[in-house]
């Protein structure tokens, strides 16, 4: 069963030079706008008690996808179905009167969601005490902070119990007391089966908060499945975008002619393709060099994380006196018996240097091996699985 069931829907918005040419439009009956597609033919189904992640980049149709579902805007084509109660905390300060107190607004909104006055006025303290605005509750809104606005938003939207909770990066103007505060609460949103929606470019947050993540592209789904996947492949995707921008060049020349010695092959379990472990599993890398001088040379090897996180590295000259040498192609392999680190993707970086450690000849990365997380995993965060034991004192 479905909470929220997304068919082939698209939004497209009309964008107007000016505000009189929308009337002007209509007179004369010739368009003069342009069309902006936000979301194009999205498909996808959220079943009852899961959360989704939703991430992108700004402008990607995050936001709108959350307002159509939220039922703030209707589909341009395409049909959306809810089922169950809908909370939904967009924009800072949506849906708010900011002549009106805290207290006010909190009549507004919960009616507004579909309680009744005995439901608003049973729920009316427990929203006020979570906020914790005290005096301020009597206070127009107008003299909130940003921070009061998100607090009062977020008591209200999930203090009157919805069956679906949809959060659109409102967490991140609150201090980290009440952001805690308030992921508990999704938590616990959470065991009791309820549906959430939320986006954010916070990835670690989606983690740890999500079963499933959607990662939208220009008005259509890019990738959609296990959330450390796909966020995975989105902060691959940002690391590309920055290298690019930055202009950066490669530690390997384009061509390898000149080169004394370089870099064949970098096997990863064997494979050259991409590969995917579980947490604990071994690593054996093969790398084939071929050497075109006579002179001698060490290999060193480089665990790499996908945001540029060098997690180990080591020369083989720390363990091999002798160093490599000899005309033609020779191959070495470096055994990793149990890899502890959590979850995520990596690359190995092979770099082949001189005697002395501080030139290198040659570089070459492998493709990327991702580590899946076990179970349980949602109660620790960090780079490394430790080993650990709780003892009651």
């Amino acid at each position: 069963m479905y909470s929220i069931d997304v068919r082939h829907v698209s939004k497209v918005y009309k964008l107007y030079r000016k505000p009189s040419d929308r009337l002007k439009e209509v007179l004369i009956r010739r368009p003069l706008h342009q069309a902006f597609h936000s979301l194009d033919d999205i498909s996808f189904a959220v079943p009852v008690g899961e959360s989704l992640g939703i991430i992108g980049d700004n402008g990607a149709g995050k936001s709108t996808i959350l307002k159509l579902v939220a039922g703030t805007v209707s589909p341009t084509a395409g049909e959306i179905m809810i089922n169950g109660r809908v909370a939904a905390l967009l924009e800072l300060g949506s849906g708010f009167h900011y002549e009106f107190t805290g207290r006010q607004n909190i009549w507004m909104n919960a009616s507004l969601m579909g309680l009744d006055k005995d439901e608003i006025a049973a729920r009316e303290e427990a929203i006020i005490d979570f906020s914790e605005l005290g005096d301020f509750i009597d206070r127009p809104i107008k003299t909130y902070s940003s921070g009061m606005v998100m607090r009062l938003a977020f008591s209200i939207a999930t203090s009157v119990d919805p069956d679906i909770l949809i959060i659109d990066e409102a967490l991140s103007v609150g201090d980290h007391y009440f952001q805690k505060k308030s992921i508990d609460r999704m938590l616990d949103f959470k065991k009791r089966n309820k549906t959430i929606l939320f986006c954010s470019h916070a990835t670690f947050l989606v983690d740890q908060l999500c079963d499933r993540a959607l990662w939208f592209d220009h008005g259509k789904i890019r990738e959609m499945g296990k959330t450390t996947h796909v966020t995975a492949a989105y902060e691959n995707y940002n690391r590309g975008k920055t290298e690019a921008s930055e202009g950066s060049v490669p530690v390997v020349p384009a061509t390898t002619a000149a080169l004394p010695v370089v870099v064949k092959s970098v096997l990863l379990n064997g494979s050259m393709e991409n590969i995917t472990l579980c947490q604990g599993e071994g690593l054996r890398v093969e790398v084939e060099y071929e050497c075109f001088a006579d002179l001698g040379f060490f290999i060193a090897v480089g665990i790499r994380r996908n945001d540029n996180v060098i997690c180990h590295a080591v020369n083989m000259a720390k363990e091999i006196d002798q160093p490599l040498g000899g005309k033609g192609v020779g191959k070495v392999v470096l055994q990793y018996c149990s890899l502890p680190f959590f979850h995520g993707d990596f690359s190995v970086v092979v770099s082949i240097l001189d005697t002395s450690g501080l030139q290198c000849f040659h570089q070459k990365e492998s493709s990327v091996f991702s580590i899946l997380p076990p179970d349980g995993w949602e109660h620790e965060i960090g780079l490394l699985k430790l080993d650990h034991e709780w003892l009651l004192a």
